[in-house]
């Protein structure tokens, strides 16, 4: 009898177990908010945010189902920044994702407890000095900056007669790369001026400037400023103008018409930032998730306008460049 009675309340606890609670419907039904901050506008095409879309939905998250993004632009103002950040962390958004070195130090600053994850190209020591110590940080690093020195050296290999290469950057972004550039520039017998760019309206009237110097290559250290629509194009349509090879460190700039790049896919950085956010939306810490670096890197070489530059790219690096644009 008493085993009865055991064997019923048993059934009954497991029928009661099964049972959703509502406390369980409520987590079963949430819907993720993930904020997505930019520093410029999103600009006509998005094939940086469908990847990390996409990738978060292969992991479960999907957008109009059980995912919310909440998004911001800052129109390349670095001092909207901090508000807007602010913003996402009040809403709150559960995870905050935004991109670019100076971008990704200022919201680290402005945000204190919301989980960030952060896409920098400082070097990889730096990303990861600014994660130590804190409890809501990790991402993944482009290693831009680790890779200007191969491609200053990649840029001689290209054009070995272009003895003044003008490095245009943000100084606020990565002061590094200059430095490890500037380091290998003598055993190239290459001489570097430099270009500074911290603002969107900046970046005309230091073409102008740029003409004036009439330097014989163009390097360009991208920040999320130089790399946002339209500043590719007209980086590409001034490049070729003024008859400079130019050597980036991302393929879209070679897209839209710049010589050469050398860097990161961005495929592997937007779809690594989706891991990262879909991790801490499943419950984990971003300290307790390693910062990761980017492991392929890509040669692009845009051979139309070596043509219309009258450059012959040397056969040995056309064969071992990833893609060349007839």
């Amino acid at each position: 009898m008493r085993t009865g009675i055991g064997i019923a309340a048993l059934a009954l606890g497991a029928s009661l177990l099964a049972i959703p609670t509502p406390v369980m419907a409520q987590k079963a039904d949430a819907v993720a908010r993930v904020g997505w901050l930019e520093v410029c506008g999103p600009g006509p095409r998005r094939p940086n945010f469908e990847i990390f879309r996409s990738r978060l939905a292969e992991h479960g998250y999907v957008e109009g189902k059980n995912v919310v993004f909440e998004q911001r632009f800052a129109d390349c103002q670095y001092q909207r920044m901090p508000k807007l950040a602010t913003e996402l962390a009040r809403l709150p958004v559960d995870v905050l994702f935004t991109m670019g070195t100076r971008a990704a130090r200022i919201v680290a600053e402005a945000v204190k407890t919301t989980p960030l994850v952060v896409y920098s190209c400082d070097p990889f020591e730096h990303v990861t000095q600014l994660a130590r110590g804190r409890g809501n940080l990790t991402g993944v690093t482009c290693m831009t900056t680790e890779l200007s020195p191969k491609r200053l050296e990649l840029l001689h290999e290209a054009v070995p007669g272009a003895s003044r290469v003008m490095f245009l950057h943000d100084p606020q972004a990565a002061p590094n790369a200059l430095k490890m550039t500037e380091a290998v520039a003598p055993r190239l017998g290459i001489t570097l001026q430099t270009a500074e760019v911290g603002a969107a309206e900046e970046l005309l009237p230091e073409l102008a400037t740029i003409a004036n110097e009439k330097p014989q290559a163009l390097f360009v250290y991208p920040d999320v400023v130089l790399s946002s629509h339209p500043r590719p194009s007209l980086l590409a349509e001034f490049a070729i103008e003024a008859r400079l090879p130019s050597m980036h460190a991302f393929r879209f700039f070679v897209d839209a018409g710049g010589l050469m790049s050398y860097g990161a896919t961005a495929n592997e950085i937007y779809s690594t930032a989706a891991e990262q956010v879909a991790k801490i939306l499943g419950g984990a810490r971003p300290s307790d998730l390693p910062l990761r670096q980017a492991t392929r890197f890509e040669l692009v070489i845009n051979n139309k306008t070596a043509k219309t530059l009258g450059i012959t790219i040397p056969q040995s690096l056309l064969a071992r460049a990833d893609e060349v644009i007839e």
